[in-house]
């Protein structure tokens, strides 16, 4: 194993983003790492595909879609995050509300970043998940 992360360079098929079918799991489609080569299993999402695609690893896509979505396509390379390999740092719980085909989001920035997630709180320490 080394210690130098992982980076991948989002590929763009005309107006749409690249991805590869996750052999694993049924329906996940993932970035492939920046040392593969296409196998055939590559496909084209365009932008309102890649929103609602299930794409991992979950950072490396948020990363992709947030600068596609706010800049156009990212033309470097991207680091490999993945946070379900990180130990969660609160249990959370949110809601997806959707009206008139727009979704609420609470909008922030941090370290200069805008930031998005959807409404929702989270467990305290020391608070029990479930009340009696």
């Amino acid at each position: 194993m080394t210690d130098v992360p992982l980076t991948l360079n989002p590929l763009f098929g005309g107006t749409g983003l690249v991805v590869a079918k996750d052999p694993d799991e049924a329906g996940t489609y993932c970035f492939p790492r920046h040392d593969q080569a296409p196998d055939g299993t590559w496909r084209s999402l365009t932008l309102a595909e890649a929103r609602h695609a299930r794409i991992r690893p979950v950072g490396t896509a948020e990363t992709v879609l947030r600068d596609w979505t706010t800049s156009g396509p990212v033309r470097r390379p991207v680091p490999w995050v993945d946070p379900a390999a990180d130990e969660p740092v609160r249990v959370r719980a949110g809601a997806v509300v959707i009206r008139d085909e727009h979704i609420l989001l609470i909008g922030f920035e941090e370290d200069g970043q805008p930031y998005y997630e959807i409404p929702g709180g989270g467990v305290e320490d020391g608070e029990p998940l479930h009340r009696t």
